[in-house]
């Protein structure tokens, strides 16, 4: 046998070395992450004690979920644990995770990593499937705990629905549910649902699609948020699933008002046929559903218009023309409309807008004039003359007759350089008003750029190029990224040839930072303004841009598709430039927004057709405009070679076809570079004048929007050494604003690590450009030298920010850039950024700092983002690290220096036992490398300056975070931290240092707790824990330290100290306040005396506290106990947690060694998000005896809570009167000549204390914390507290304190019994079976009934609340008499309680369509 393996056994037979390995395994965190928001303490957290759902779903544990479910172990299942399962079943797009870069011309191996992700997901759906089956097959009880239909709906799962609604599960589908998917849902999922109607029907007699239904079928679908059009085309296009309501006109003639929306009853229509259909269908139907049916049809069916805004809202002209002839549109109050009409809008849209305009508008009043409008609209539309331009024509009628329609006439000059004669001079273009941030848009506006180009620009002067009829929009330049199937009509007789590759929509990858809200995605790129617009009228702007030529029906944009992740949509700014985060789909045939020519320019582009291409430059002399950047990516050659003959073509004619437009420039350029490395054969050797003039501009632009491809090539076929435009302090300034670092959500704000190559390629390709390594010979070189400075700078900003880059890679690109040449006005962004390199632990630190999220909630230039180039304010609001971190400390060195190490052999001792806390980047580092600053070093460095150093040195330090104690906020978020990273050592140096902080600012504290019912005095003489309590005696050396703003003063005794052992640990009692009021005692009578002493305490946050019960094992959790060994009730305060929690260790070691007053059981509410039956199981089955008797449990608790008030009542009696909103009643109080009042008021505070003494603690406590604490209250109202006590302590008061106080307890115990009297606890809703009952929790319910048996019944509170809640499967079981066993009531005993569930379900608008199971 070898040595090792003798080795290994003697190691595992020992059980000490083999319990403190696993105990090491347990407790250490292994696995490094790359992102910091990772860290948390559930991170290990074993499968035996995961019993959520959705956490199980959230991470993939498909294995775990379906072997708990075939073991029966248990599986806490709530709503939103089911919404979590069925989304991952979901129909709705996914963004994509894949990086991947290439444009359409890598079309087959994206349609293979489709293909690849496809099957993979349809691996993980049958898993899913199989789960759904499982607990529907074995926790049925426990799964179909809510409309398990709606959430499918909701989620847009139609599998889930076809599985739920077939054999042999058979749910039903509620017509409210279909309503409601009509409003919500997707396509797919409502054709789902219809296909699965007569299933339904001849499941459970309910018909989903009634002339109820169908009367309101389309104002249901225009309401929709999301796919407004494609479900209300859907609907319309079906009529069975709709019925016209009568015209609208009709009620007028019948003198109806319909502005009151009031809708006609069945006997006023023409539609009786519908009626009689409904009545047969009724026919089919079982009893009581008939009967409930026949109720419905006596009464009033009534037809829902459209409204006026959602009518305007949808996108198809088929659908806006036909509900105008059909008649069935409300009016709206507002009906100026003046930026209703869009330029983009094609020929027939434009039709059917300015008739919308005439009927419902009142932009013109006159008959007349409309009838006149609508005469030359038909003239327009039947002009057959060869060369006739209908659109044109069309839009400058709309320009003349409603010449309020905004920046209108102005896109119609910039599409077609015509002035109309009879609007005079065009007008500039309006500026956006309701737009955020518009100072900064503007900077990076096209207009505003073009003041420092040689360009001409003006309002008056007319395009370059009369022959592109481009609606041009030269500042909206926000693009939505629209998956678009291209079928486009041509309104102008354009000869579009077909795209058969448009539907490229995976080449669409968006980075990991694209913008997203909470049901989906929707990714906006902002080059510049946006238009004054709201959301809905932004969507049809760019929806008008990609369908701009599609007639008749105008398909709705098909992006909508995508939209329907979400219930809403959301369109946000985001101006976060990520590498190629924005990348445009191929928006190809729309002939409305391109002449003939550029239509077939760019599909000779596509075809590699050069013949045609020269043609088209020797007749037209074509030039790209501005909106073929913004609609349109380049559709390239597939072959390679193919693509090098376009780009040797256009690189031989200077790029002259983009001179117009830079945008298009970078465009082309970059869709070339995506496909074919600059440094392979692409070449620049000639370039148009209108470029080689802008070269540096466009250079700089490259930049900005982060197309690295484009700026490499350009800077290595670049001649120049000198670029004035990178010169501009201005325009660096805008280069830098994006210095962000961090979001609200504390994610670190990094790039994917697909251009880290690239960009220390540029570094190197610069240095050498711009011979930074030499001194600058001459002026040009000179200025030469500050360009290459500020590009590599620039460069070397976004290297850091890159995910994955290693220390390595830094060392090598800084050994290359000169010394002198490496420098930033914002270091403490590449601070932040070496911290993360370092370890992601380092920057979650700074990113959880308290009121940070504040801070950064105030940025002016990026909403929620923290930016290093905002300015530093004194009076700013929040947390702001960069005022409080050392930048002469936290330089490169000392963050990522390392140093060669000798010896490979290095003696353990000299690294520091925290060494595996550092990232993984350390581990990557070369093996004869190490770093010269520890881990731990740099992390207690940032803990003494961001938290510790302000804690003691800085005065106002409380207004960081609005006024409240800046101390606590700090050290709770430093042991938050510390247990985040599994870090339990820092955790006790933490609450070292707070007891030291304690003991050293007693005036300072605002925290204070009383020394009664602590665990010291709590503990069971029966206990484990009693037997090894040892109080013993020593000199110990105690320092008295008194702190003020002004001055300190220390002294030094020698005392005897008590020391409390526990376990071999030891730890000094802590010493009582010396800052509290000073009874005398001996004018104290009864309850009054002694007083309880104050001691100051550190208020634990709830997130530290859960935290604790999580990560701690029994030892260590008696260990955090003795730090609060005196503090009064934190036994009971940490045993809440413990059973929150579901620690059942923790609950035993308590219970077994603390008095534990359970005042209620089970401890919390069923919505509180913990197992309320885990908590039962454990109770029943090893402390049973502590909840036997569950009546008395409250009555008990009260009695208890009477007996402590008295310990403090004097002391919380001194801090109402001295509140500040309490003035009057302190005035009226030191009155001497009215004793009745003064009697009074103590009668008035003792019954508002004991209100407040008796509920939760916490709110009492909070307010404490703020003003008036007894330390305040001694520091600042020492006159006032002096005088409320002198009279509190006359004997008098004394008496009359004594007497008031038996009487209010005895009044309190008298009212407890007339409770309990009139409301016995059987009845009482709040008891742990009807509780449990109204919330649904069968299993729960059936565990209290089996160790209470024939204890509790039912009744008809409790039943009317579960329906209230939807509970109707809890009702559903319990109808079952053969699960009431246990009970005292049923509801075939009880006719009663049967009766009452009869009449709610009737009642309820969801359930009374099933009645059958009665």
């Amino acid at each position: 046998m070898e040595i090792h393996e003798i080795l290994f056994w003697k190691v595992f037979k020992n059980k000490f070395i083999l319990n403190e390995i696993f105990y090491q395994i347990h407790s250490n965190q292994w696995v490094e992450y790359d992102e910091s928001n990772k860290y948390n303490v559930t991170n290990r957290c074993k499968f035996g004690n995961t019993h959520f759902l959705q956490i199980m779903i959230k991470n993939d544990l498909l294995s775990l979920i379906k072997d708990k479910i075939k073991h029966g172990d248990h599986i806490e299942i709530t709503p939103s644990s089911i919404k979590e399962l069925f989304s991952k079943l979901s129909k709705i797009k996914q963004p994509s995770n894949n990086n991947n870069n290439n444009n359409n011309n890598n079309n087959n191996n994206n349609n293979n990593n489709n293909n690849n992700n496809k099957n993979k997901n349809k691996y993980k759906d049958e898993d899913y499937l199989e789960i759904i089956e499982l607990l529907m097959k074995h926790r049925r009880d426990e799964f179909e705990i809510y409309d398990l239909i709606k959430i499918a709906v909701a989620t847009f799962s139609p599998d889930v629905i076809r599985l739920l609604v077939n054999e042999p599960y058979s749910v039903i589908i509620y017509p409210t549910t279909f309503e409601f998917a009509i409003i919500n849902s997707n396509l797919e999922t409502i054709k789902e649902l219809v296909n699965l109607e007569p299933i339904n029907f001849k499941n459970y007699g309910i018909k989903l699609i009634t002339e109820q239904f169908k009367r309101k079928s389309l104002s249901l679908a225009t309401q929709r948020t999301t796919l407004k059009t494609t479900i209300t085309e859907y609907i319309f296009s079906n009529p069975s699933l709709h019925s016209i309501p009568p015209p609208l006109s009709l009620i007028i003639n019948n003198q109806q008002d319909p502005s009151t929306n009031k809708r006609l009853k069945t006997s006023e229509t023409l539609l009786s046929n519908s009626n009689n259909n409904n009545n047969n269908n009724n026919n089919n139907n079982n009893n009581n559903n008939k009967n409930n049916n026949n109720k419905n049809n006596n009464e009033e069916i009534k037809y829902e218009y459209i409204k006026f805004y959602d009518f305007l809202k949808l996108k198809s002209s088929n659908l806006l023309k036909s509900f105008m002839e059909l008649d069935i549109v409300l009016k709206g109050l507002k009906k100026k409309l003046n930026s209703f009409i869009k330029m983009y809008h094609p020929y027939e849209r434009l039709q059917i807008d300015i008739r919308i305009i005439l009927k419902y508008g009142d932009t013109i009043s006159d008959i007349k004039k409309r009838e006149e409008i609508l005469e030359e609209m038909n003239q327009i539309d039947t002009n057959k003359k060869t060369g006739f331009n209908k659109l044109k024509q069309l839009r400058k009628l709309v320009a003349i007759e409603f010449p309020n329609q905004k920046n209108f006439y102005y896109y119609y000059w910039k599409a077609y350089g015509d002035k109309i004669k009879e609007l005079g001079k065009v007008p500039p273009k309006i500026p956006p008003q309701n737009t955020t941030d518009e100072i900064f848009e503007y900077l990076y506006s096209e207009e505003y750029l073009n003041q420092f180009n040689d360009d001409d620009y003006g309002d008056d002067e007319e395009p370059q190029n009369n022959n592109n009829n481009n609606n041009n929009n030269n500042n909206n330049n926000n693009i939505i990224i629209i998956n678009n199937n291209n079928n486009n009509n041509n309104n102008n007789n354009n000869n579009n040839n077909n795209n058969n590759n448009n539907n490229n929509n995976n080449n669409n990858n968006i980075n990991n930072n694209e913008i997203e809200n909470e049901g989906g995605n929707i990714q906006v790129e902002n080059e510049g303004n946006v238009e004054d617009m709201d959301g809905d009228e932004l969507l049809e702007q760019l929806e008008t841009v990609v369908n701009d030529g599609e007639s008749d029906s105008d398909r709705e944009f098909n992006n909508e598709v995508d939209e329907e992740k979400g219930d809403t949509i959301t369109i946000k700014r985001e101006y976060i430039n990520n590498f190629n985060k924005y990348k445009k789909e191929t928006v190809y045939n729309i002939s409305n927004r391109y002449s003939n020519s550029t239509n077939l320019f760019l599909d000779s582009i596509r075809e590699c057709d050069i013949e045609t291409l020269e043609k088209i430059d020797q007749l037209h002399n074509l030039e790209f405009k501005l909106d073929v950047s913004r609609f349109h990516y380049f559709q390239l050659p597939k072959e390679r070679k193919d693509i090098m003959k376009v780009w040797e073509y256009f690189n031989h004619h200077g790029f002259k076809q983009f001179g117009s437009s830079q945008k298009a420039f970078i465009e082309f350029v970059s869709s070339v570079a995506d496909v074919i490395s600059p440094l392979s054969e692409l070449k620049i050797t000639n370039t148009c004048k209108s470029i080689s003039r802008n070269y540096d501009f466009i250079l700089y632009r490259t930049l900005f929007r982060k197309k690295f491809n484009v700026f490499e090539l350009l800077l290595r076929h670049s001649t120049l050494s000198w670029f004035p435009f990178l010169e501009n302090d201005q325009f660096l300034e805008i280069l830098n604003q994006e210095k962000v670092i961090f979001n609200h959500q504390c994610e670190v704000i990094q790039f994917d690590n697909k251009y880290l190559d690239q960009i220390i390629r540029l570094i190197e390709f610069s240095v050498g450009k711009f011979q930074l390594v030499e001194k600058a010979r001459d002026h040009l070189l000179a200025q030469g030298f500050q360009v290459g400075i500020r590009i590599v700078n620039y460069l070397y900003d976004e290297l850091i920010r890159i995910k994955g880059v290693t220390i390595d890679q830094l060392e090598y690109v800084r050994s290359i850039i000169p010394k002198e040449a490496l420098n930033t006005p914002y270091e403490i962004y590449r601070v932040f950024f070496y911290l993360n390199i370092r370890s992601p632990k380092l920057t979650r630190y700074i990113m959880y700092r308290p009121a940070t999220i504040e801070f950064i909630s105030t940025s002016e230039l990026f909403i929620s983002h923290y930016n290093c180039s905002d300015p530093t304010t004194i009076d700013e609001i929040g947390f702001d690290f960069k005022k409080y971190l050392n930048l002469d400390i936290f330089t490169y060195d000392y963050i990522l220096g390392r140093e060669n190490i000798r010896n490979v052999s290095i003696n353990s001792s000299s690294i520091s036992s925290s060494s595996s806390s550092s990232s993984s980047s350390s581990s990557s580092s070369s093996s004869n490398k190490r770093f010269i600053t520890q881990f731990d070093t740099i992390l207690k460095e940032l803990m003494k300056q961001l938290s510790h150093d302000i804690c003691t040195n800085i005065s106002n330090r409380d207004n960081i975070v609005h006024g409240q104690d800046f101390f606590n906020h700090s050290l709770n978020a430093d042991l938050r931290f510390s247990l985040a990273i599994g870090r339990k050592d820092l955790f006790w140096e933490l609450l070292d240092w707070i007891q030291q902080y304690i003991n050293k600012n007693e005036n300072l504290m605002k925290y204070q707790v009383y020394q009664f019912n602590s665990p010291y005095e709590s503990l069971l003489p029966t206990g484990s824990l009693f037997s090894n309590v040892k109080t013993i005696i020593k000199e110990l050396p105690t320092t008295t330290t008194t702190t003020t703003r002004t001055r300190t003063t220390t002294t030094s005794t020698t005392t005897e100290t008590k020391i409390l052992k526990i376990d071999n640990f030891e730890r000094p009692i802590p010493n009582e306040s010396t800052i509290q009021i000073d009874w005398n005692e001996n004018k104290l009578i009864g309850p009054f005396k002694p007083i309880r002493k104050l001691i100051n305490s550190f208020k634990y946050i709830d997130i530290v506290m859960n935290s604790i019960c999580k990560l701690m094992d029994v030892n260590e959790f008696q260990r955090f106990i003795q730090y609060n060994f005196f503090e009064s009730d934190f036994q009971f305060t940490i045993y809440s947690y413990a059973v929150y929690n579901n620690r059942d260790d923790l609950m035993s070691f308590l219970l077994n060694n603390y008095i534990i007053e359970i005042d209620r059981f089970p401890f919390f509410h069923p919505e509180r998000g913990y197992s309320q039956y885990l908590e039962c199981k454990f109770i029943f089955e090893n402390h049973f005896e502590r909840v036997k008797n569950l009546s008395n449990l409250t009555l008990e608790w009260c009695e208890r809570r009477d007996l402590d008030f008295s310990f403090s009542l004097l002391n919380d009696f001194i801090k109402y009167l001295c509140k500040a909103k309490h003035i009057t009643t302190y005035n009226q109080f030191i009155q001497d000549d009215n004793l009745q009042i003064r009697n009074k008021i103590i009668k008035e505070i003792i019954e508002e204390l004991k209100k407040q003494y008796d509920s939760i603690l916490d709110v009492v406590e909070d307010e404490d914390i703020k003003k008036e604490n007894i330390a305040c209250l001694l520091k600042n109202q020492k006159h006032k507290v002096s005088l409320i006590q002198s009279i509190i302590e006359q004997p008098d008061t004394q008496l009359y304190f004594k007497s008031t106080l038996e009487k209010i307890i005895l009044e309190l115990k008298e009212k407890r019994k007339i409770n309990e009297i009139n409301s016995p606890f059987i009845k009482d809703d709040q008891n742990p079976f009807l509780d449990s009952f109204i919330h649904g929790d069968i299993k729960t319910c059936n565990i209290i009934l089996k160790y209470y048996p024939n204890q509790f019944k039912f009744t008809t509170s409790s039943i009317t609340k579960a329906l209230g809640l939807d509970k109707i499967h809890i009702i559903k079981y319990f109808y079952k008499v053969d699960n009431c066993k246990n009970l005292i009531n049923n509801f075939k005993n009880d006719n009663n309680l049967l009766k009452h569930l009869k009449n709610e379900l009737l009642k309820h608008p969801v359930y009374k369509y099933h009645l059958t199971w009665l």
